[in-house]
């Protein structure tokens, strides 16, 4: 049985080892800012987490439809699918290996464009390039944003210091369940879309959502929480407002875009607020790497699907 005929065969499985991997990718870009500052326990983050990818996918994530249309005009087929899904696990995989994260969901859009520019299929480049313009301005609006909250936030002094210390952990809590739930309609339903988006992919889905949120998150949840900045509830607070409001434009306007991309910049933007403390510029530069190399890598990749 040659490639092409098995292809078909497997898209199940490698649709559920993509969706394994976003979530357990993109858990900590949701949700990790809440378990770096100690306000919830990483297990009652992870449930938050997974029942807000669920959520959005399921009420929100048909709109990515249109995104996979505008990028691939021709009808995405199973063989077609199962290769798009495949190479950008190969990418990813290829990431972990060089230790630098690469977005699963950056890495799709790479490849649907690689593809319709191989076999001469029209391309929306007008909406690419706002794909493009938003990529090049989230990370650094979600800077601006953090940065500037923070020294919002530590110029006022509250008259009761624990009622303040309250309502930032409910709200980073909120937050960061938003953020998955945007997460849920962006990026999951992405690759859910190319699959073909029918009762089968989507409950599929939903078990690699769980299985990823509690199997593959540890990593990335440290590096979110504690590598680059450790987080205080102010700090949380900043970075998952920043980050959720970001992912919330991206998944209205169809535009598929990597919440980790939108939450590591906001950190970054959270830490430089703070003159007197240290923090660790590795992590983000990596993690900055990786938003260039993976949707280039993607690119020729499907240049060649």
């Amino acid at each position: 049985m040659n490639v092409m005929a098995a292809s078909p065969l497997l898209l199940f499985p490698v649709l559920f080892l993509s969706v394994a991997l976003v979530a357990g990718n993109n858990l900590a870009a949701c949700v990790g800012t809440t378990v770096g500052a100690r306000i919830i326990s990483r297990r009652f983050a992870i449930v938050i987490g997974a029942g807000g990818f669920v959520l959005g996918l399921l009420t929100l994530g048909r709109v990515m439809i249109h995104s996979t249309s505008a990028l691939l005009s021709s009808p995405i087929g199973a063989t077609l699918a199962s290769e798009v899904l495949f190479s950008t696990v190969v990418v990813f995989v290829l990431g972990n290996f060089l230790r630098v994260p690469f977005s699963v969901t950056s890495s799709l859009t790479g490849v649907l464009i690689g593809i319709s520019i191989s076999r001469g299929l029209p391309v929306d480049y007008a909406f690419v390039g706002y794909i493009i313009a938003v990529w090049a301005l989230a990370p650094v609006l979600s800077i601006a944003v953090a940065f500037y909250s923070m020294r919002t936030i530590s110029k006022t002094k509250p008259k009761d210091i624990w009622k303040r210390v309250k309502m930032y952990k409910n709200v980073t809590v909120a937050a960061a369940f938003l953020t998955a739930y945007a997460a849920g309609a962006n990026s999951l339903a992405l690759i859910v879309a190319i699959s073909g988006f029918g009762t089968g992919q989507v409950a599929m889905a939903i078990v690699a959502v769980v299985f990823g949120s509690f199997f593959l998150s540890s990593r990335q949840m440290r590096r979110v929480g504690s590598e680059m900045y450790l987080l205080g509830y102010s700090s949380a607070l900043a970075t998952t407002l920043a980050s959720t409001a970001l992912i919330l434009f991206a998944s209205a306007e169809g535009i598929p875009l990597s919440s980790t991309q939108t939450l590591s910049s906001a950190v970054f933007g959270a830490g430089l607020s703070h003159k007197d403390r240290f923090m660790a510029m590795k992590p983000f530069l990596m993690v900055a790497a990786g938003w260039v190399i993976a949707p280039l890598l993607s690119l020729c990749i499907g240049l060649f699907i």
